[in-house]
């Protein structure tokens, strides 16, 4: 048995905490609030900030793990990296950690590598960023470090950018300055993968639609092996490219890209599994490779079986639907159809924790989204079906409506 410790304790760690614990280790959690959902399935607890990498490196003192890990949350990736570095523990390194998440570095390493990125310039000031709005006419503003699309916006307009810059440097944690860049419109895609001594292996790819009301949030992404319109091979090829250029040892990956002209243009990258439990639910479906399994090995050094990622054959007839759900604006008066959902079959995983009396709003960023569901098919019209039916079973009733 080994101690592992998960830095990061909210809803999308609680799957890696149960992994780790059923391959027989000791799990050691760290999170800012004493009631973390994920507390309950670890064996000790500790109240942390998870961007405090001195207090998670005196908690792993205390502990001594015999590795430390995370997954499905960008801001303690530097964490963890720090901490294994300190303690000597395998990890990514700190260098690879800071590229990436900040999304800085990591534009000007794919700029200098000659990989697809928009334009962008780095903005300490509004007038920064007002040079860039001039030159493009429509642009994205995003900090430079946060996660969940927290103080991304797209900007039309002069007094827009003047309005949303503030909130966009307040996101920024590491240095206050942001990242301003030509918006490229476009469909756009999520690849997760696995990477094993340094090569990367993709494991499923999505195409998004985004919140009409907020076209940087996701609603849905729908996972398949192919699409008939989008050539998945290119993507996985740019995206090997990428995380192999920066020279990952290991874990795992999360980018998104946006097509346009031919090309598959960086968005993100992070060496970390997809939230909502994309990595912990979807990944395994999609790909039947238990990537967790894979990281918590290889944090801990053991041997793991490449072979089978060698001769790696992909379900080629498979599909997940992730959908958010889109109530609409109000206050609740009921949630409807939840059994159905909760029986739905091919359900994989859905987080619904909605009350009467909660007010819902269109959501700014993602976290605040209200819900989702993912449902599976042996088929793309399978899973298709199946979300269609939840969408029309389960809704909210407002009130005054």
């Amino acid at each position: 048995m080994a101690k592992i410790m998960v830095v990061a304790g909210g809803d999308w760690q609680i799957e890696l905490i149960k992994k780790a614990k059923a391959m027989g280790h000791y799990v050691i959690c760290s999170n800012l609030y004493e009631a973390s959902p994920a507390f309950k399935y670890a064996d000790a607890c500790e109240v942390a900030n998870v961007l405090d990498k001195e207090k998670n490196l005196e908690i792993a003192r205390k502990y001594m793990p015999d590795a430390v890990v995370t997954d499905q949350s960008d801001i303690a990736v530097p964490t963890v990296a720090y901490v294994n570095e300190k303690l000597g523990l395998r990890g990514i390194g700190i260098d690879k950690a800071n590229i990436f998440t900040d999304k800085t570095l990591m534009r000007q390493l794919c700029k200098e590598s000659g990989l697809p990125v928009p334009d962008f310039k780095i903005c300490l000031t509004v007038d920064d960023a007002k040079d860039m709005l001039k030159k493009h006419g429509k642009i994205i503003i995003k900090p430079i470090d946060s996660q969940s699309s927290r103080g991304v916006y797209t900007i039309t307009s002069q007094n827009q950018l003047e309005e949303k810059f503030q909130d966009t440097l307040l996101y920024s944690n590491r240095r206050k300055e942001i990242l301003a860049e030509e918006y490229i419109s476009g469909d756009e895609f999520t690849i997760d993968g696995l990477v094993v001594d340094g090569v990367h292996y993709p494991l499923c790819i999505s195409i998004k639609e985004m919140y009409k009301e907020n076209p940087n949030v996701s609603k849905v992404q729908t996972y398949t092996y192919s699409h008939p319109v989008y050539d998945y091979d290119l993507l996985r090829k740019t995206n090997k490219s990428l995380i192999e250029n920066i020279g990952l040892p290991f874990g795992l990956t999360h980018s998104e890209y946006k097509f346009s002209n031919g090309k598959f243009y960086l968005i993100e990258a992070g060496a970390r599994g997809g939230g909502s439990n994309l990595s912990a639910k979807i990944v395994p479906f999609m790909s039947e490779v238990d990537n967790y399994e894979y990281l918590i090995k290889q944090a801990l050094g053991e041997p793991v079986n490449v072979s089978l990622l060698y001769s790696l054959n992909l379900p080629q007839d498979k599909c997940v639907v992730m959908r958010f759900f889109d109530f609409g604006e109000g206050i609740v008066r009921n949630l409807n159809g939840l059994d159905y959902l909760k029986n739905m079959p091919g359900l994989l995983d859905y987080q619904l924790d909605i009350k009467k009396g909660d007010v819902l709003k269109i959501p700014k960023y993602g976290r605040l989204r209200p819900g989702h569901f993912i449902v599976s098919g042996s088929t793309y019209d399978e899973a298709q079906q199946r979300a269609d039916s939840i969408l029309k079973e389960v809704y909210i009733t407002f009130e005054d409506r």
